[in-house]
Formats: C-alpha cells, structure tokens, sequence
C-alpha cells in the first residue's frame, strides 16, 4: 500500500531525486597509479660520492671508497618501500553496499600504490565497536572506521556534530558542499589536533535517513508519544525529542525483539538498513521523511597520518574519494530497491504532504537553540548555513545539466547491476 496524504510526489519521485543527486558516474571512475622521481637528490649524491672516490690518487684510499660507493648502490637499488598496511573495520555485515564501497577502496589503493599500500578489511565489527576502534585509533594505532555527525558530538567535536541536525539539508549537493568547505575542513582540523582522529577529507552519501514504525504516522500529532528508538548520542536523541517521539537508546540488535514485544514503536534509519535488518517485518508502516542526509567519513590516526608521506597521503585521499563515488550510487540504487520490496512486502509507505512537511521543519528549526547545545560556537548555525549553501547558478549552469544527464545514466546502470544481483 502506498499513502501520498495531500502531497502529489510519489516515493518513486522522490527516490529519482535521491538518485539523480548522487554524484557519480561508476564508468568514470578510473585507476592511475604513481612513478617515483628517478633524479632524486639522493641519487645525485651518490653519483657525486662515486666520481670523487675515482679521482683519489691514493690507491688504497680510492679503493675504500669505490666499496663504500658501491655498496651505497646496492643498499639503494635493492631497497623497497616499506609496506604501509590500514585495517579498516565497520558494523556493516559482507555484501552491503558499504562493505563493497570500502572493498573498492582496497584494490584502487593497491592499483595506485603500486601494492605498497592496502587495507585488511574487517566488517561485522570484527575489530570491535565503532567506540573501540576510535579509541584504538586516537591511541596511534593503524586502524580506520567510519563517523557522522553524531559521532562527532559523542567525541567532544560539538560543532561538527551539527551535520547530523535535523532538516539541515534539502538535498546530496548541499550536504557534499558543506563537507568539502572551509569550516568543515577547519573543524577536522581541531578534531586531529585536540583528539589526534584525522577525518579523511571524502564524504560517502551512507544514506536518507527516514522513520519506521509500528503504526501509521501520517501527520505530525502522529508521531508524538512514539517511543523511538535511537542511537547513544545526544543529536539524534534531541531530533527525536523535538519532533514530539519520546527516544529512547538501543542497540540496533536489540531493536527486532522489542519492537514484536511492544517495547518501542519505532525507529530511524537509511531505508536500505530498515529492509536489510528486518525491521519492516515488525514495524510495517514506513515514513519518508528524510529528515537527515547522512554522509560519513573515514578517520584514521593522526600519528598515522603524519607517518605518510605527502604522496602516500594524495593516493590515500584519491583512492578513497573513487571508492566513495562507487559506493554512492551503489547506496542510491540499493534504497531505491528496498522502497519496492518493502512495498511488495505490504509496507503502507507515506510521503509527508506539504502541512506535515512544514511542521516537521518548523520543530526542526526549535531544534538548533535548545539549550543542550549551548556548547555549539555562537553563530554557529547561520554559518553552516553559508557554508552548504549552493548558488542558483549552480543548477542553472550547462554543467550542472551535463552533471544531470550523467548521473541519471550511472542510476540506470547502477538498477542494472541491482537486478543482476537478485
């Protein structure tokens, strides 16, 4: 079943707009790799070292010094880069899209590198919870996992933690503007040198989150009372609270059981976790609210960082921002198929109409002066809020509309490889 209340946008509508806002197109992402400078200053030095021992008239002097030269190039030629080894791990189960996302990230990594560099991949929270693995992380070891917003606020980054407010995006553009800004890349910054975590400077689109429930939410006086869950950190408990939800902290795999037992009403999350968990198996009514436009980001180690060097940091980036524009639409096309088989399923799927959106907004607005965030920076909001801002010109440009055509051809490939993989 499918509800619209007095909105004409259908969810097909809707999730074309999600798609169509990805930035990718998987055929453009290409592999390159990298060369070392055969005329290094080193190099120089020792060709230098070798001609002055040459031209020694003492014998035995000019033939301790052509070993010595000798040895220097071999030392040299037989030299190889040390291996720089990252293990990645992350709660997302093999085969999800995000597990194929940071896959990808391995083998460009290692196409780039020239196998001097790579990940060992840990998913299903084989290193730990994701509070384990940061701790570990701020410790200096080598070990990589993802963070949002929310994460960002439970690490002390109070301001950073403003991306995961509610209603802050109306779209993938805005979202990806603010996190390639200065103040983002300010931000990241003071978390690498209060906490030592380094934010690899790519966004990966992890997804719209929308709200899930035991019974129908059609309206805003719907939603409140419902007990919702919500994960342990104050952004999304406040959202949930200023929405009129009573929130209430669980872990995820704790949420199947209490909702068949009536112990919460519903929860929160990107629509391809709401049909991959089950959830709508227990929770059949689906809003599309799309209240939070998720991105994440890889952190490692400052220490580690710093150990690189600029080019291996340069690789590091690039790679991870291809596998990031793999996994993006790869993400796009997975929600997209979830919608239709939870609407298969008998999933009653509701589009806010313009009364409910407006509300929703409205609360959403209450959210960024609560007084629980009076840690946030004075003005911090009205900054954001220049910070992700896109200029009309932006969309009216024949870039954009370039940009346009070849993300609808990476969605249509990317439904393509959805189906091949049923």
């Amino acid at each position: 079943m499918f509800s619209r209340g007095k909105s004409r946008l259908g969810w097909r509508g809707l999730f074309k707009t999600v798609i169509v806002g990805c930035v990718l197109s998987v055929s453009a992402v290409l592999i390159s790799g990298c060369s070392p400078d055969s005329s290094s200053s080193e190099e120089q030095a020792r060709h230098a070292a070798a001609a002055e021992a040459a031209s020694n008239p003492n014998v035995s002097e000019r033939a301790a010094a052509l070993v010595k030269a000798k040895n220097a190039y071999s030392s040299s030629s037989t030299a190889t880069p040390a291996r720089v080894v990252l293990r990645v791990g992350y709660e997302n189960a093999v085969g999800e899209p995000f597990d194929w996302g940071v896959r990808r990230w391995k083998e460009e990594l290692e196409a780039r590198s020239g196998g001097t560099m790579t990940l060992e991949i840990f998913p299903s929270s084989r290193l730990g919870s994701k509070s384990q693995i940061l701790s570990r992380i701020a410790n200096g070891e080598n070990l990589c996992t993802m963070a949002d917003g929310g994460t960002y606020y439970g690490l002390g980054a109070y301001d950073l933690g403003i991306v995961f407010g509610p209603y802050l995006f109306k779209n993938w553009d805005e979202a990806f503007k603010l996190s390639k800004s200065k103040w983002f890349q300010m931000e990241a910054d003071k978390l690498a040198k209060d906490k030592g975590l380094r934010i690899i400077p790519v966004s990966w689109g992890y997804g719209v989150r929308h709200i899930l429930t035991r019974k129908p939410v059609k309206t805003m006086e719907d939603l409140q009372g419902l007990r919702m869950r919500v994960t342990d950190n104050m952004v999304q408990y406040k959202t949930m609270e200023i929405l009129g939800a009573q929130p209430i902290t669980m872990d995820l795999t704790k949420v199947n059981e209490a909702l068949r037992k009536g112990e919460i009403d519903g929860l929160e999350n990107p629509v391809s976790h709401l049909y991959g968990g089950g959830y709508y198996k227990n929770a059949p009514y689906l809003l599309l609210s799309s209240h939070v436009y998720n991105f994440t980001n890889m952190i490692v180690s400052e220490q580690f960082w710093n150990n690189l060097t600029p080019s291996q940091q340069t690789i590091l980036v690039e790679s991870c921002q291809r596998a990031a524009k793999f996994f993006n639409v790869l993400e796009a096309a997975d929600e997209y198929e979830a919608v239709r088989k939870m609407e298969a399923a008998g999933v009653t799927i509701t589009v806010p109409d313009a009364e409910m959106l407006s509300k929703l907004n409205n609360s959403a607005h209450a959210f960024y002066v609560l007084p629980e965030f009076s840690n946030w920076t004075p003005g911090l909001y009205y900054k954001v809020l220049g910070a992700k801002a896109i200029p009309w010109s932006f969309y009216s440009s024949s870039k954009h509309a370039l940009a346009i055509r070849e993300r609808q051809q990476a969605r249509l490939e990317a439904e393509r490889a959805a189906k091949g993989n049923k």
